[in-house]
């Protein structure tokens, strides 16, 4: 069990004045997991070795942990805990401005702009489906045909995560984005059958 804390204030002072690398305040969602647990957390501040986080659990001072942000993952031990804040202390360095991106996964981009296309009607009676060539140069229904497949990967791979499932219920959009995709590639099938 980790050491009683009394004076939170001091604890974190303490752990700055240890630490060589300087901090860069942010707050982004990640996960930390250890021993078969995973939590949400809230990056609060993080430095090239090591970040302070918050959460409703903790594990104790000492123990092992993999911090992880979308596909960017670092291990480390905790090296104190007071309240819902603990200090992470990495095991190897990091790039600071690789956690603070805010940038869309490609995925994501993939999916506004072919969201964003078919508003517009682009592609639905304006292309067969196998001629309406996205940017790269694959089909749109070969591209939304992928993007539900990545989509699925996501969603089958974060529901084993109870902990993940009930504090962000909106993961269910995962699932509403792959019936839009659904319909959508209906869509563009009617579009490029011939007419009866």
């Amino acid at each position: 069990m980790g050491r009683p804390v009394n004076n939170m204030a001091s604890v974190i002072a303490t752990f700055d004045e240890a630490r060589n690398a300087p901090r860069t305040h942010l707050f982004v969602s990640a996960s930390l997991g250890w021993e078969g647990s995973c939590v949400p957390v809230n990056v609060r501040n993080m430095s090239q070795s090591g970040a302070l986080i918050e959460s409703p659990v903790i594990p104790d001072v000492g123990t092992a942990v993999l911090l992880r942000r979308g596909s960017l993952e670092i291990a480390g031990r905790i090296a104190w805990k007071a309240d819902r804040k603990g200090g992470v202390s990495f095991g190897s360095a990091i790039y600071v401005t690789d956690w603070m991106s805010k940038k869309p996964a490609s995925g994501q981009e993939r999916v506004d702009r072919i969201v964003s296309e078919f508003k517009a009607g682009k592609a639905v009676g304006t292309h067969p489906a196998n001629s309406a060539a996205t940017p790269n140069g694959n089909s749109l229904a070969s591209e939304l045909q992928a993007l539900r497949a990545e989509l699925s990967e996501l969603g089958d791979s974060l529901i084993g995560d109870m902990i993940l499932i009930a504090t962000h219920p909106e993961i269910q959009t995962l699932d509403i984005s792959l019936q839009r995709i659904d319909r959508m590639l209906g869509q563009l099938g009617k579009a490029a059958s011939p007419a009866s």
